[in-house]
């Protein structure tokens, strides 16, 4: 095909020039090869046409078997992805059936403990009703011995310690009690609650906490003041006022002044005056240190040794610490007496003129003279109508059981209906008294 391609080519361009010079017989010739290379030149254009559309073809056809590969490998994934979820699902859906049957038993639970829950507070609003009916609705020997209980509390806390606070706390208690029942039965016990209530909170009473304070400024004076003989409490004695020595100037004209201009015998005379002057006042201040005169009451307590003197001391102590016991016990004899000897062993053991020792006789014979016996009121007007109210009420429930079996029976020739709640309605407050009156007992 290469070689022929030549001579068609060079065909036209040869007869060219003949066709010019003849144009006759050389039109023939051309017209006569002009029909072979029309022929020809089809089939050299179909068999690259046919090449290129066979690598199409095996394009297309490549091209469609990668998109098959990866149709299959995407549906694989798809369905591995399906069945993961579908596992998923069928987990999600066990977990979820777990879940509902332990939310099926939690809220059977639940409604077991609400049930339960409901009988304990029907129980308990049964019990409350029961106890509220007693304390405030029910019989008047149990509200009696309930105001009896605290009025003999207040009585114990006058008796024994004298605390006015706690015995008025008691019969205001007994006051609410009686008030929130509402009894008018008990009017005469509400009266005689007021007016003990009253003559207590105007009752004059010992402050305890300051003669308290009192003696232990007292104890700690008495630890540290010294006495008329030194000791290991106070080693160093008050000393003793001393007169001013005089003044020596060259203008007073004192006979002690040497004068620079006299002569040498008479400065030496002045200088020996001055010496024996100066030895004999050393002299009389040692002299001084050794020999004390003081006015003493007892002449024993200049006799006491240090030991003696720390025992001493200790007894003081506690002595003061038996006031304080007597001040809360409220023994006004023991008092006296203590505070007493308190007083006298600060006038005749310790020295007088020591300023702790006159701020400790001080205090000692303020605590002497504060009474401790104060006469506190009682409740014996409230004790009294309890205990005719208790003897009202116990007759009246003597009377109700005597008149109960002699009741006259009907006429109508039937059997007599009872009531058997009567004899338990009637009976009733005799157990309970009976109780309430053991519980106090006990």
């Amino acid at each position: 095909m290469t070689d022929k391609k030549p001579e068609i080519t060079q065909a036209p361009r040869t007869a060219a020039p003949a066709a010019t010079s003849s144009p006759g017989p050389a039109t023939s010739a051309s017209a006569a090869k002009k029909g072979p290379a029309g022929a020809a030149k089809p089939r050299s254009m179909l068999l690259p046409a046919f090449i290129v559309v066979l690598l199409i073809a095996l394009a297309l056809a490549a091209g469609l078997w990668y998109q098959q590969r990866l149709l299959d490998e995407t549906r694989q994934t798809l369905t591995g992805q399906v069945q993961n979820s579908a596992s998923a699902v069928n987990q999600a859906v066990e977990q979820a059936q777990q879940a509902l049957s332990l939310a099926q038993e939690q809220s059977r639970k639940i409604d077991v403990l609400e049930n339960s829950l409901r009988e304990s507070q029907d129980q308990a609003d049964s019990l409350e009703q029961a106890f509220q009916t007693l304390t405030d609705s029910g019989s008047d020997l149990v509200l009696i011995n309930d105001v009896d209980h605290l009025v003999t509390i207040a009585q114990q806390q006058l008796q024994l310690s004298g605390n006015v606070a706690n015995a008025v706390i008691s019969l205001e208690t007994a006051q609410a009690q009686l008030a929130r029942a509402n009894r008018p039965a008990l009017a005469s016990l509400q009266q005689a609650l007021n007016g003990d209530l009253d003559r207590l909170r105007a009752a004059s009473t010992i402050d305890t906490a300051m003669l308290s304070s009192q003696l232990e400024e007292l104890g700690n004076l008495i630890n540290e003041a010294p006495l008329l003989v030194p000791d290991d409490a106070a080693p160093e004695p008050v000393p003793a006022p001393q007169a001013a020595a005089p003044s020596m100037s060259a203008d007073s004209g004192s006979p002690g002044y040497a004068d620079p201009d006299a002569p040498w015998w008479k400065q030496g005379i002045d200088t020996a005056q001055q010496w024996s002057s100066s030895a004999w006042d050393a002299i009389r201040q040692d002299l001084g240190q050794f020999i004390t005169v003081r006015r003493v009451d007892d002449a024993t307590a200049l006799l006491m040794s240090p030991d003696q003197a720390a025992r001493f001391r200790e007894t003081l102590r506690l002595r003061s610490m038996t006031a304080q016991l007597a001040l809360l016990m409220h023994q006004p004899k023991v008092w006296d007496a203590e505070t007493a000897v308190l007083v006298k062993a600060l006038e005749t053991r310790f020295d007088s003129r020591s300023q702790q020792v006159r701020q400790a006789l001080k205090v000692a014979r303020q605590l002497a003279d504060t009474p401790i016996d104060v006469k506190l009121p009682t409740v014996d007007n409230s004790l009294q109508a309890i205990a005719a109210l208790r003897e009202a009420s116990a007759r009246q429930a003597e009377e109700g059981a005597i008149a109960a079996p002699g009741q006259p029976e009907p006429d109508t020739g039937a059997e007599p209906q009872t009531d058997p709640a009567a004899p338990a309605t009637e009976s009733a407050p005799d157990s309970s008294t009976g109780a309430s009156a053991s519980l106090l007992q006990g």
